[in-house]
């Protein structure tokens, strides 16, 4: 296997694991507020107007397609909220 084909490689499975993580991270935190993935879609789609269903949102779990926005979402209707915190890489700072 040259090179390329290896870091391809590498980088997909780095890509399933990230997706497993987070599958794994909304699910307990839907548990833990006493939610199911059908009462998640009916609340998203009333505070924010979308076409969620249970079979979309599992769906979207499962590939690790969900956007951003729509991890704000459930955070929000879940009770959560998400917290970005830039750091720098040492040597990576443009000042």
């Amino acid at each position: 296997m040259d090179i390329n084909n290896e870091l391809e490689q590498k980088a997909k499975e780095l890509d399933k694991q990230a997706t497993e993580a987070l599958k794994r991270q909304v699910k307990s935190m839907i548990v833990a507020k006493g939610y199911t993935m059908e009462k998640l879609a009916e609340e998203l789609n009333a505070k924010y107007y979308t076409k969620e269903s249970k079979a979309n949102l599992s769906n979207k779990l499962k590939r690790g397609s969900l956007r951003f926005i729509d991890m704000q979402r459930i955070a929000d209707i879940l009770g959560y909220t998400i917290d970005i915190r830039w750091t720098s890489i040492e040597g990576m700072d443009k000042n």
